[in-house]
């Protein structure tokens, strides 16, 4: 599997582990309600999208489910599911909070995951309603059927046209808010050419209203060229690789307005930091003995750590800046897994030009490349090329578009008066009180809105993992979104996306080291995985209780800049 292959699925989890953790926030980090119970909204969400689109129950294929709404014109479909799901889940929670939201912080976290457990055994015991301890399967992701997408007719330039379109417009939209913030960066240039002069219409009339609207509106001209394109000509490696650059330039904008402030010697520390860890790592698939290999990349680990822990405990300009030259390393240890690592074996074989056509599969991610269908193409230096678009990369455009829109509906929120209230109630109820506002009524809306939004998680699960299990669901999910709601900062949304995202690179990373161990050793590995998040639990809490981002108060600005 190709490294960008890697990076999409992640991605994809990073999106679902987003919302659900946006939905905690928005009780925890917002309100100040400790819900333990968060994962029994995300099952009641993923059942309830799995049973809209599910066809009529066959008793001959094994399977009992007590509804499949599949068959049935419109409310059948997918987006339906989602809503009802949101919906549905949304209600349950705001049914479940009646009783029991008057309770003290530490009564009301044990009584929701009472409840959340409930909500499992019941799926578990009552074969009736979705079949039981047994998968529930047998319904497919939306529009699955298209791809690969054919070129030839309208269908294939119109679906890639739209996996453009989310793509442009979201990064259009972060280098416009990364333009706007920070003045070292010489980006009007840039910015005015891939919003196609939108940003000067903008400035003759109110149309186009805010700087999120100028983004999404970059992004459906991105769209209608690419289909017009497709369809005049059929330049699609070229326009993968354009849109794929172009990702490539904003991600690298903001390394630059993140890490900017650093010295040469922090960047150079970082830096080491990442080179140190890849070396650490070297003997595990160098080495063909289990206990010399596993033994020598701990010793190489221990080191490293030491020289960290004496670094910030006695350089004073390094105690200044550990965390950011942690993520310097992690991102330049990154760099290298992704475009070095992959070409380093057609390298050592001479193959220059394998090793070139790897380097283009990973640089233009949009794209996926191989298989038995697809454009061929001939590239210079690069060899022969079948390009197609799969399934995989319309996915990700369709949940990294839910997860953006989303976090930008709650930035709304929580800078509006009901987000300051929120605040208030986490902070002080008495104070809520004296002003005339009912602190009940505001914290059953926060069960009904972040229980919603952990319904809207479980209904992407379910259309994710095309099969679903009531162990998937277990109390063990709550506590994980708990660890990414802390490490990036409960109360900052910004936060959320964050911790999903090392949450979810430590367990890819993980999984991929566990491959170069015996079958039998690679269970105890993956398992042993728990551990290591508990005890990550308890340092984040412990060394670094505000998160990596903080918590961020609201302001009455505007979430557009």
């Amino acid at each position: 599997m190709a490294a960008a292959d890697v990076v999409i699925s992640f991605m994809l989890l990073v999106s679902i582990y987003g919302i659900l953790s946006l939905g905690l926030n928005v009780k925890y980090g917002h309100t100040g309600l400790l819900d333990f119970g968060h994962v029994g909204f995300y099952l009641i969400g993923a059942y309830t999208a799995a049973l809209f689109v599910l066809g009529p129950d066959d008793p001959t294929d094994f399977t009992a489910y007590i509804i499949g709404l599949g068959n049935v014109p419109v409310v059948g479909t997918w987006p339906v599911a989602i809503a009802a799901a949101t919906l549905l889940a949304g209600v349950i929670g705001g049914l479940v909070a009646l009783p029991t939201i008057r309770l003290r912080e530490d009564y009301l976290a044990i009584t929701v995951l009472g409840v959340s457990v409930i909500f499992q055994r019941v799926i578990q015991s009552e074969t009736w309603l979705a079949n039981g301890p047994d998968a529930l399967r047998g319904y497919s992701p939306p529009l699955q059927d298209l791809f690969p997408l054919a070129m030839e007719t309208l269908v294939g330039p119109a679906m890639f046209g739209l996996i453009v379109a989310v793509v442009w417009g979201i990064a259009t939209g972060a280098l416009g808010r990364l333009r706007g913030s920070d003045s070292r960066l010489p980006l009007d240039g840039v910015y005015t050419v891939t919003t196609f002069g939108l940003t000067r219409l903008r400035r003759r009339t109110d149309a186009l209203g805010s700087a999120t609207t100028v983004s999404a509106a970059a992004g459906a001209v991105a769209g209608l060229l690419t289909f017009a394109l497709l369809v005049a000509v059929d330049p699609l490696l070229s326009l993968g690789a354009v849109v794929s650059l172009y990702t490539w330039f904003v991600a690298l904008v903001a390394v630059t307005h993140h890490y900017g402030g650093l010295g040469r010697r922090e960047g150079l520390f970082g830096i080491a930091l990442g080179t140190g860890l890849l070396v650490a790592l070297l003997p595990l698939p160098l080495i063909d003995s289990v206990g010399l290999k596993s033994a020598l990349a701990l010793a190489l680990l221990g080191a490293l750590v030491a020289a960290y822990y004496l670094g910030v405990t006695r350089v004073d300009w390094l105690a200044d800046v550990k965390l950011a030259v942690v993520g310097v390393g992690a991102l330049w240890f990154v760099a290298l897994w992704y475009f070095l690592l992959p070409i380093l074996g057609p390298l050592g074989d001479g193959d220059v030009g394998g090793a070139l056509n790897i380097l283009v599969q990973n640089v233009v991610w949009l794209l996926g490349f191989g298989g038995d269908t697809g454009i061929g193409y001939a590239v210079v230096l690069v060899g022969e090329l079948t390009v197609n678009v799969d399934y995989a990369r319309f996915q990700l455009a369709a949940f990294v578009l839910f997860l953006a829109g989303l976090y930008y509906v709650l930035e709304l929120a929580v800078r509006s008066p009901f987000g300051r209230v929120l605040r208030a109630v986490r902070n002080d109820e008495t104070v809520v009180q004296s002003l005339g506002k009912d602190p009940f009524v505001y914290k059953v809306q926060t069960m009904v809105l972040g229980s919603a939004l952990g319904g809207f998680a479980g209904a992407l699960w379910a259309m994710y993992a095309q099969g679903l299990t009531f162990t998937t669901f277990a109390p063990r999910v709550t506590f994980i979104t708990l660890l990414i709601m802390f490490l990036g900062g409960a109360g900052n949304n910004k936060g959320m996306i964050l911790g999903a995202a090392i949450f979810w690179a430590f367990q890819q990373a993980t999984t991929q080291l566990a491959s170069f161990f015996p079958p039998a050793v690679r269970v105890n590995i993956q398992a042993f995985r728990l551990v290591v998040v508990g005890v990550l639990f308890l340092l984040v809490l412990y060394y670094v209780p505000e998160g990596l981002l903080g918590r961020e108060e609201g302001t009455s600005s505007e979430v557009d800049g």
